[in-house]
């Protein structure tokens, strides 16, 4: 009776595996190449900031599975080396707010996006400083989109540094101009703690300050 029940369990818990691993493929062959390839490619600048209904779309189709796996928790092999774990923080920084703009759930990846990168800046076997600068500045997005003020402080920091060492290179103006995109950030938390411009899609109620903040807002905060 117990090896009947031993076989059972056994069975149960491959069939799981599998499923898992049927899983982390997405089911359409999606691995975490696919990711960066798709957002880092020649290129692919474009779609990063702006890129509108089409590209929102276009990873809606093509990684949707995907993030949805990613904001249940899953891929969590892709955390153990330092291109899948780049890969994860794309799915729940970058892709969920294209998927879900203007919805309550494109913030669903931010708290996994924040771990993600705190554990890339402390573990010795995803060196940050080795990854290229454009991969910098994803890893460490997720700080500057946090409503805590220790993780704007991180943000601020992290972008002064990729600036300073980009200095002698092509990206050496693109990157000055992350570190104010990165400050006028941090200067909303300060002033509010949170994102006001937040409220209306997660059905936070405006303070006073916030109310005239938001009707008068300077340009630099529109994003």
């Amino acid at each position: 009776m117990l090896s009947r029940v031993n076989l059972a369990f056994s069975k149960q818990f491959h069939l799981k595996r599998f499923l898992q691993a049927r899983c982390m493929s997405n089911g359409d062959n999606n691995s975490w190449k696919d990711v960066l390839d798709y957002w880092f490619s020649p290129g692919a600048e474009s779609k990063w900031f702006g890129g509108g209904e089409k590209v929102d779309n276009e990873i809606k189709d093509q990684f949707g599975k995907m993030v949805e796996l990613a904001h249940q928790g899953g891929l969590k092999d892709w955390e153990l080396e330092p291109k899948p774990s780049l890969a994860l923080i794309i799915l729940t920084d970058q892709f969920s707010r294209s998927i879900y703009r203007g919805s309550p759930k494109s913030f669903d990846g931010d708290e996994r996006a924040r771990k993600l990168t705190k554990k890339f800046l402390e573990r010795k076997t995803h060196d940050h400083l080795k990854q290229s600068f454009n991969e910098r500045l994803f890893i460490y997005l997720p700080m500057e989109h946090s409503e805590d003020p220790s993780d704007q402080e991180l943000s601020v920091a992290l972008v002064e540094q990729l600036a300073k060492d980009a200095e002698a290179t092509e990206y050496a103006e693109k990157t000055k101009g992350f570190v104010q995109f990165a400050k006028n950030h941090k200067e909303i938390i300060d002033m509010f703690g949170r994102y006001p411009q937040r409220n209306k899609i997660l059905g936070r109620k405006n303070t006073d300050a916030e109310e005239e903040f938001l009707n008068n807002m300077p340009e630099k905060y529109k994003w």
